[in-house]
């Protein structure tokens, strides 16, 4: 996959049962809390909601330009 999107890593984030091919091909993938219950079974981990801001938090504390 990282080929295909040109990365060394992909991290990617979701909430939905559609999101579930697509974090089976990253490296690293995370669901929110209030996230579909299938999608949390295929997570790294689970962050915050959306509703809690989850995936900006993530980024400001692991994203380093």
């Amino acid at each position: 996959m990282q080929t295909l999107v040109n990365c060394e890593k992909l991290v990617v984030f979701g909430d939905g049962k559609n999101d579930i091919d697509m974090f089976l091909m990253a490296d690293e993938s995370y669901a929110v809390q209030n996230a579909d219950n299938e999608l949390k079974k295929c997570t790294d981990a689970i962050i915050p909601s959306n509703d809690n801001d989850g995936v900006a938090k993530w980024l400001e504390r692991n994203y380093k330009p």
